[in-house]
């Protein structure tokens, strides 16, 4: 396929009107004589990835039955070629069947976006912060249950968020580090020093920052201050500009650069799906506005796409081309996944979002594959 006379963004994250060819799923450099489409006036970018996803259209990871292909082609609508498909703190059994399932339907292969890997949001967390989790499925880790979590997944699990600061966390931390899982911080009421020695044994990332840990305080930062100022701490950001306000991005993205964020959607049932209530776990969430919430008020997640956190991103000034960085290549990082997609390149994945001048999805490409045409 050509995508003709489209403003592509090149590896060098620049912008040049030309042209981009694809064939039998990977970029080439020069015109096959497969179809055409005219991107005239049109943004051609890398497909983005989110790394922070627990369902969509109705669905969500941890229902007994859900439709993952339901999810994914929601997210390919949305632009979005690649997840990894998140997991919460659910009893320990349920865990291991959630991600036995996501594995299987990784390997069997999906419709729309594919899953690139499982991010486990628990559940070795902290119960203070808990935020819409179940307190009574926060356990303590041990080897044998690291184990089983690594084996459910069987290769898949790529991220796991943790609470340093509770019992035995820093073996697990260890543990996972050393399996080649990206450890992230969350849910957490670590201090600064708590939250820096999580990062000397291997944590490398911060949940959604901000959002379910200590807060920053001017005499002590906490763990927001290790994920702000210490280069070796990536941020998870969520931009609804609920989970956080606009400000704050701002803030994040000024102090970490386009290289250190990932955008994250943190969605569920609730995307894309026009739902006003739900149930997780027997207790009822309520949406509004955008964003979940419990009946106490406390935050649940959000109902907004990756797709509208980059709408919003560009209403603070903030470049496309940083955004690409952001919501790309930075995720296929974290997965480890970057020499095959994240970025416009001859011999990686044809994974490409085609948007127009309002940064609405034309066209979701993955692997070669048209998989959404508006």
């Amino acid at each position: 396929m050509n995508l003709k006379n489209g403003r592509v963004l090149g590896s060098d994250f620049v912008f040049r009107q030309k042209d981009l060819c694809f064939e039998d799923g990977k970029i080439i450099g020069n015109q096959t004589d497969g179809e055409v489409f005219d991107a005239s006036g049109m943004y051609v970018i890398p497909g983005f990835i989110d790394t922070h996803i627990h369902g969509a259209a109705g669905f969500r990871f941890s229902d007994e039955n859900p439709d993952i292909d339901a999810i994914t082609m929601y997210e390919a609508s949305q632009g979005v070629t690649a997840i990894a498909a998140t997991t919460a703190s659910s009893d320990i059994s349920s865990l291991i069947k959630q991600l036995s399932a996501i594995k299987k339907a990784a390997e069997t292969g999906t419709n729309g976006a594919r899953i690139e890997g499982i991010h486990a949001e628990g559940p070795f967390l902290n119960k203070k912060y808990k935020g819409a989790m179940t307190e009574q499925n926060i356990i303590v880790p041990d080897e044998e249950t690291c184990e089983m979590l690594l084996e459910a997944a069987g290769g898949y699990l790529k991220i796991i968020t943790v609470a340093p600061e509770t019992e035995k966390v820093s073996e697990a931390i260890k543990f996972f580090v050393s399996r080649g899982v990206v450890v992230s911080v969350g849910h957490t009421n670590a201090t600064y020093d708590e939250a820096q020695a999580a990062v000397e044994l291997g944590a490398s990332q911060s949940t959604h920052t901000f959002n379910a840990m200590r807060a920053l305080a001017h005499r002590e930062p906490g763990v927001v201050g290790v994920a702000l100022t210490n280069e070796a701490v990536k941020c998870e950001v969520i931009c609804d500009f609920v989970h956080l306000h606009p400000a704050v991005v701002k803030l994040i993205y000024n102090a970490k650069g386009a290289g250190l964020i990932n955008i994250i959607s943190d969605t569920g049932h609730a995307a894309g799906a026009g739902l006003t209530e739900f149930m997780v776990d027997g207790v009822m969430r309520y949406v509004k506005d955008g964003v979940v919430r419990l009946a106490d008020g406390t935050i649940a997640g959000s109902a907004i796409s990756l797709l509208g956190g980059v709408k919003n991103l560009y209403s603070l000034g903030i470049p496309l081309e940083e955004i690409s960085r952001m919501a790309s290549l930075n995720p296929a990082r974290t997965l480890g996944i970057e020499n095959r997609t994240g970025s416009l390149e001859v011999g990686k994945e044809a994974d490409i979002v085609v948007l127009d001048k309002n940064l609405d999805v034309v066209m979701t490409i993955v692997k070669g594959k048209v998989v959404y045409k508006r």
